[in-house]
């Protein structure tokens, strides 16, 4: 004697079931996206190297590049204020960014200035060019603006 069963399911439960089971998927895909090594050849160094100099314009790719020693200036214009980029170069090589003219109104209004400031001191030390600063996470655009104000102050002190 054989007994049939019957399974009765509700279409709200498979409804539920299968969006449940779509999130578990997506979450996973974003969890092996987010944890996943980067095997993209981005052409940056495995490991700091020593800072020889920085070329003062941007596609010469000239490693030994020769400076007049002493302190540069270069404006960065941000909105209606005006801040200097104060490039401070020995014979070989930059030694010191920073900035000028830094009041309360800009770095109220532009909190990532001092951060991507610091940054780009630390990565100097270990770089052999100024387009090999990589700027990080929220301040792209800002570490990009303050690399071109150190390009513009770096053409005066190339010594031909």
């Amino acid at each position: 004697m054989s007994s049939t069963k019957l399974i009765v399911l509700k279409s709200k439960e498979l409804i539920y079931t299968a969006i449940l089971l779509a999130l578990i998927v997506v979450f996973v895909i974003i969890l092996i996206n987010m944890f996943k090594r980067n095997d993209k050849s981005d052409g940056s160094q495995s490991g700091p190297a020593k800072a020889v100099s920085a070329p003062a314009d941007p596609g010469t790719g000239i490693y030994n590049t020769r400076y007049t020693p002493g302190t540069y200036s270069s404006p960065l214009i941000l909105g209606e204020n005006t801040l200097s980029v104060i490039v401070t170069v020995d014979d070989c090589q930059i030694t010191d960014v920073s900035f000028q003219q830094m009041g309360e109104t800009i770095t109220t209004m532009y909190p990532l200035l001092e951060s991507s400031l610091e940054d780009i001191n630390t990565q100097l030390h270990y770089i052999s060019s100024v387009d090999d600063i990589i700027p990080s996470g929220d301040s792209t655009y800002t570490t990009k603006l303050i690399i071109d104000s150190i390009k513009n102050a770096l053409k005066e002190a190339v010594v031909n």
